[in-house]
């Protein structure tokens, strides 16, 4: 074995030893781990255009509509409201006709259980309790702008309340 002078000056000499009159400074760049889906400019589809949740909440409150994952079925955020009613296949059925739109194959009142009927038109969902007497309505809060949002809960609470 070489004597410790000599061990240091061959470590010293080593091309991949840091000199020790030079500073080691390490880079501390991290590469993003999720790429920038924004990176070529083009706009978001969920740019600043698109309204938040607090926003959407504020802006239903005063309807009596609310935020959130209505008893755990789905995980989605969505704009719900429970309505109450004595006749909920009448109710159901107006329903269908205001919210059916051309551009879709159809939407039809569904049985899930002997008392549990579903509907899906144009993104809302509505699922009809008839052992409780009630309706739950479902508006998927990406819709595009809040005035779309308010305009379908409007047309919904319209559609409920009237009677035909």
């Amino acid at each position: 074995l070489a004597p410790a002078a000599s061990r240091a000056r061959i470590a010293v000499h080593h091309p991949r030893a840091p000199a020790p009159w030079r500073r080691v400074v390490r880079a501390r760049f991290v590469p993003p781990i999720v790429p920038n889906p924004n990176a070529d400019g083009a706009p978001s589809p969920k740019s600043n255009t698109s309204p938040t949740l607090p926003a959407i909440e504020r802006a239903l409150a005063p309807l009596g509509w609310k935020v959130g994952a209505e008893r755990g079925y789905d995980e989605t955020e969505h704009a719900y409201k429970i309505y109450k009613t004595r006749d909920g296949q009448k109710t159901l059925e107006r329903l269908q006709d205001a919210l059916y739109t051309t551009e879709e194959r159809g939407c039809r009142i569904r049985r899930e259980t002997q008392s549990m009927y579903y509907l899906c038109c144009d993104g809302v969902r509505c699922r009809l309790n008839e052992s409780r007497q009630e309706i739950v309505v479902e508006v998927p809060c990406d819709m595009g702008s809040l005035k779309a949002i308010g305009d379908m809960c409007a047309k919904i609470d319209a559609t409920v309340k009237a009677k035909k």
